[in-house]
């Protein structure tokens, strides 16, 4: 093999060079990162769909509104009125 060939294979298979070796990492990061986003979002059609709602945006769009009104039932105080007459 010629030196120009050796080079190139170097270059490409070897990852002799910092560029290449930081292309890599990039590329593998970003791969964690697609792969991250894909669980979090089965993880959150699944809660959806435990939760009765249907596995589409308008499921996903009521599943959220739900927990807006139940965080702003709790926020209004009106639970500690409830405790309080028990």
């Amino acid at each position: 093999m010629n030196n120009l060939a050796q080079e190139h294979a170097d270059h490409v298979f070897g990852a002799q060079y910092d560029d290449v070796r930081e292309r890599y990492a990039s590329e593998l990061e970003d791969i964690k990162a697609m792969e991250q986003a894909d669980r979090y979002e089965e993880e959150y059609r699944y809660r959806v769909t435990e939760a009765g709602y249907p596995d589409t945006l308008e499921g996903m769009y009521e599943y959220d509104k739900s927990w807006e009104r139940t965080f702003a039932y709790a926020k209004s105080g009106a639970v500690d009125d409830l405790m309080e007459l028990e």
